[in-house]
């Protein structure tokens, strides 16, 4: 009987010994979204840039205010221009909701919507890349440019390492 209490709290000593370490390690990075955009933008120069507003936001991305607590980006003023890079933190909890608007604007761009009359803007935003980070969503469509997705994606990832 003695072994068996002995061996059921070294497994309960154990176990929370995990969980502590598990505890610990939950902690969420923030990340400053004008380095994101900076950094992004060297992959992706954006033409003639304009700061996204909070008209570009809710008016033609429909991103819902309430779900974002700020948010930075550049989108060229050129109409023949595609780049665009947004980046967002989301009120906490609320990244899923906003990558599924930018998802809905995705598509709204790259299915014959509002790039229809520009061929090369609608096929840089089929590939578009949405990246989610916790409570941080970036959007980016490359330039008409050349810009090169795999360019992007790099400085993605280095942003939200």
């Amino acid at each position: 009987m003695k072994k068996l209490i002995a061996i059921a709290l070294s497994a309960a000593v154990f176990a929370l010994g995990l969980v502590g370490c598990g505890g610990q390690a939950s902690s969420s990075k923030a990340y400053n979204l004008n380095d994101i955009v900076t950094a992004v933008e060297s992959a992706n120069p954006v033409a003639n840039p304009r700061d996204v507003d909070d008209n570009f936001i809710t008016l033609d991305m429909m991103l819902d205010k309430n779900d974002i607590e700020e948010y930075a980006g550049k989108v060229s003023n050129d109409q023949a221009d595609s780049a665009l890079i947004v980046a967002v933190k989301a009120v906490e909890g609320k990244g899923d909701a906003v990558k599924s608007d930018m998802e809905a604007y995705k598509t709204s761009i790259s299915t014959g919507g509002l790039y229809a009359e520009f061929a090369d803007k609608e096929a840089a935003a089929k590939d578009a890349r949405i990246v989610q980070q916790g409570d941080y969503v970036v959007m980016v469509v490359a330039n008409t440019n050349g810009a090169d997705y795999s360019a992007i994606d790099t400085a993605l990832d280095e942003a939200l390492k």
